[in-house]
């Protein structure tokens, strides 16, 4: 089967950079553990703010301001120790986004402990008299708890109102059409658990292949891939009857390249739980399954990602701009054609966008054959040799980076013919595809940059690229654009 879909331009819209809200959903899905952390947020800057009830009904403001270091830190340890205690009693519970949890009771039980324990270990405002020890807490308490409950209540219908519109819907796809499929479909479609069917998909077209209680095919195995990358599909159940156990590595294998979870029924017994890393196991209602592969940068990692890229990228073109223009400059000066050089490649779930380049050949090439750059390389200009070794040819990728097409970090975008030539020659080639492409990444701090001579040199690529997929934190993005400084400075293999 083929890696790839049919080429499709993005269109002006949607070159625009995601707001935080696109970024936090997946086509107008939200991550409940995003949503449940986001009213955890709030709880503590309600305990924190209800500091400020105390300060105003007890004491002058030039009583209070001057100690304002030991408030704030009896404030933050309340703030934790609430939240802490909201965490063990299940008040953050993202299977309950219908009827969030309020429980008033567990609310006031975790103010006291927490003001108990900031008595236990300083008191505001560094009074010694009994009457202020015991006054301040106890009005502190009463306005957190109220405050509280009110905020609760208030976001009990707020997510409860979410929950309806069926923003936090997970959409479940099953590929086998069989009693598995139907078990699946039918507790989705009954459980009112926050899941949404999305379709029966199977490559069996023989009726006498299919039970009689088979559910509706919504198509094959290529039409599952393309809905996994339309993001249709939030998670795939490979749900294929024994006989079949042998197609089982294959078919998870192409689900690899998609932005989804997928799970494997329980009830196979293959080669598929010796994979590298190993599975755990969970359920879906009444069907047990192997988790074969979790989504990549799900709940806040994509938040953290993009904010990531907006601040470095809009801090570095900002930066950059007096080298950017000499550079445009030196480019007119000594050769002819455009500054920029704009060359389609693929991004997220393969969609093709344009990546920009300072141009640093005497060619264009963008089509059917694009011919990668050799040392001593005759098409490349005057200055070209230059931008190319200090990869300063690569400055404009901010703009897509700025825009949302692309990441600081990430899988390098090759050209679309070399896309296709690795996609048929290594299975797990499509599998980058799984996040935005990056300006730099693990491959490329590692010394795997440059010409692809062998298969060997792409499979590096890949194998680099997918540990950073597998690995993503924000830490280790900063340390690969620490690193890229330094492989810029010794340039191997970048001609």
């Amino acid at each position: 089967m083929s890696q790839h879909t049919m080429e499709r331009r993005v269109t002006p819209l949607e070159r625009f950079a995601p707001t935080l809200a696109e970024t936090a959903s997946v086509r107008g899905r939200w991550s409940r553990k995003v949503a449940a952390d986001l009213v955890g947020f709030g709880d503590m800057i309600i305990v924190l703010l209800a500091l400020a009830v105390p300060c105003m009904l007890l004491t002058s403001l030039a009583d209070w301001f001057p100690r304002w270091l030991e408030m704030i830190r009896s404030g933050l340890l309340a703030c934790l120790i609430t939240y802490a205690c909201f965490q063990h009693w299940g008040l953050y519970d993202t299977s309950r986004m219908t009827a969030f949890p309020v429980n008033a009771d567990r609310i006031i039980i975790s103010v006291v402990i927490a003001m108990l324990s900031v008595i236990g270990i300083t008191v505001p405002v560094g009074s010694h008299d009994i009457d202020m020890m015991f006054t301040w807490p106890i009005i502190w308490f009463s306005a957190a708890s109220a405050l509280l409950i009110s905020y609760r209540l208030l976001m009990q219908d707020v997510l409860g109102s979410l929950s309806r519109a069926r923003v936090f819907d997970e959409r479940v796809a099953v590929y086998g059409a069989g009693k598995i499929a139907e078990r699946v479909e039918t507790y989705v479609r009954e459980a009112g658990n926050g899941m949404r069917f999305a379709g029966t998909f199977d490559d069996r077209t023989d009726a006498s292949r299919l039970d009689d209680s088979a559910p509706t095919q919504n198509g094959g195995l290529v039409d599952l891939i393309e809905a996994g990358r339309e993001g249709r599909v939030d998670r795939i159940i490979v749900a294929l009857p024994q006989a079949a156990d042998s197609r089982l590595e294959q078919i998870t294998r192409e689900l690899d390249q998609l932005p989804v979870t997928v799970h494997a029924v329980t009830h196979f017994s293959s080669d598929l739980l010796a994979r590298p890393g190993g599975h755990k196991v969970s359920s879906l209602g009444p069907v047990g399954l192997i988790n074969v592969k979790e989504r990549p940068l799900a709940d806040w990692a994509p938040i953290v990602k993009r904010a990531e890229d907006v601040l470095i990228s809009a801090t570095l073109l900002i930066l950059t701009l007096p080298i950017t223009l000499i550079i445009a400059l030196m480019i007119k000066a000594t050769s002819r054609g455009p500054v920029l050089f704009r060359q389609r490649r693929r991004g997220l779930n393969q969609k093709v966008i344009e990546v920009l380049k300072f141009r640093s050949m005497t060619v264009q090439e963008n089509g059917g054959e694009v011919r990668q750059a050799t040392k001593d390389d005759q098409r490349v200009t005057a200055i070209g040799w230059f931008l190319r070794r200090s990869s300063l040819d690569e400055l404009p990728q901010l703009a897509n980076v700025l825009i949302g097409e692309m990441s600081l970090v990430g899988p390098r975008p090759h050209a679309l013919v070399h896309d296709e030539k690795w996609g048929e020659m290594l299975e797990q080639y499509a599998n980058r595809h799984q996040v935005k492409p990056g300006i730099t990444g693990l491959a490329q701090v590692r010394g795997l940059r440059g010409e692809a001579r062998t298969p060997k040199d792409i499979q590096d690529r890949i194998n680099a690229d997918l540990e950073y997929i597998g690995n993503w934190s924000l830490w280790l993005d900063l340390s690969i654009i620490a690193r890229t400084l330094g492989t810029v400075i010794g340039a191997k293999n970048a001609y």
